[in-house]
């Protein structure tokens, strides 16, 4: 449901509304047939049967609640002009009832009208009816009376629709309201949820990472060698975590750790140009600085997420002892031209 509200909640934005309009305009087209033989003119009856279905259509097809002033305008306009065309198309007296369908037939738009919370222009509507009808007794000669007796009956649905749109209108607005909210909090509970499960997950590996090295360190000296090697490098992997959590994988993290353990320093900035990234581009990128770091036994290697809206996503540079090398990967993870080494002077 794109919307929530009372034209939503009484179905009529599903297919079976389309079938029951169908059948209405059905309706609508025999009754004039079974008076086909009573008009003084065919064109007039046409007219009234097309500007029905026009504003059938119109009632049906335009979205939006309130209805939109422009389908509104139609619905209001086309009624009365087609029961006056439809007036106009046979000779007293009246030979059949059915020659009157249009005043009976225009109360269904404008009841829909009411629910759709456009009450004054389907009371309009229904008002113009009966000056049409007044406008007809009073060129033809008959008592005013009749125009009222049958255009009153009008009146009785519209009160009801009027209604409806009173109470059952504002009550359809406070379930949707209600539903939405539901599904909100649905939402924010998921979300901390996931976001509890994250934190939860990343404690556990700190837990591990780091209460070996602090137990050591809680033991006191002296360290040997290994150990104060083995202490730098998870400085510097939880340094990492901090200054550069785009670049944090299990297979980054594994191949940064044996790059600095192989005496490479490592340093690793994220500027955010990763937020949001598919998980397969982020995957592609950290596989491509592995196989980089992998190559590189001595020097310096900085690798940076660049900020978003430049044209590439990552730059790496290695610097050795004789030559620096650089590594540029666009927002699809793939490098924008070969890895450059220069040497160095």
């Amino acid at each position: 449901m794109s919307r929530g509200d009372a034209w939503t909640l009484l179905g009529a934005r599903t297919w079976v509304a389309w079938v029951l309009t169908g059948c209405y305009l059905l309706a609508t087209v025999a009754q004039p047939l079974a008076s086909w033989n009573t008009y003084t003119a065919c064109w007039p009856v046409v007219g009234a049967v097309l500007l029905f279905t026009v504003a059938g259509v119109v009632l049906i097809a335009t979205p939006g609640d309130p209805m939109p002033l422009w389908a509104t305008v139609v619905i209001v306009i086309a009624c009365p002009l087609a029961c006056a065309l439809q007036l106009s198309a046979f000779a007293l007296p009246l030979q059949t009832p059915h020659q009157l369908w249009p005043v009976g037939a225009s109360v269904v738009p404008y009841t829909f009208l009411c629910v759709r919370r456009r009450i004054v222009a389907g009371w309009i509507g229904g008002i113009s009816l009966t000056l049409v009808c007044l406008g007809w007794t009073t060129l033809t000669g008959q008592p005013w009376g009749k125009a009222i007796s049958i255009s009153v009956l009008n009146a009785g649905p519209l009160m009801m629709s009027t209604l409806f749109a009173v109470t059952v209108v504002p009550a359809a607005d406070t379930i949707y309201r209600l539903r939405a909210e539901n599904t909100r909090r649905a939402a924010d509970d998921a979300a901390a949820g996931a976001a509890l499960a994250v934190r939860d997950a990343r404690l556990r590996r700190l837990d591990r990472l780091v209460r070996p090295a602090l137990d050591r360190i809680a033991a006191g000296p002296p360290f040997r060698e290994a150990e104060i090697s083995e202490f730098l490098v998870l400085e510097a992997h939880l340094r990492d975590t901090l200054r550069a959590p785009g670049l944090v994988g299990t297979e980054l993290d594994t191949a940064v750790r044996a790059a600095r353990e192989r005496g490479v320093r490592v340093r690793l900035h994220d500027d955010g140009g990763l937020t949001g990234t598919d998980p397969a581009v982020r995957e592609r990128i950290h596989r491509r600085i592995v196989e980089e770091l992998d190559t590189v036994t001595e020097g310096v290697v900085t690798v940076r997420i660049l900020p978003t809206g430049r044209r590439r996503a990552v730059t790496l540079v290695s610097s050795g002892a004789d030559a620096a090398r650089r590594l540029d990967l666009g927002r699809d993870g793939i490098a924008t031209q070969a890895a450059d080494s220069s040497p160095l002077p």
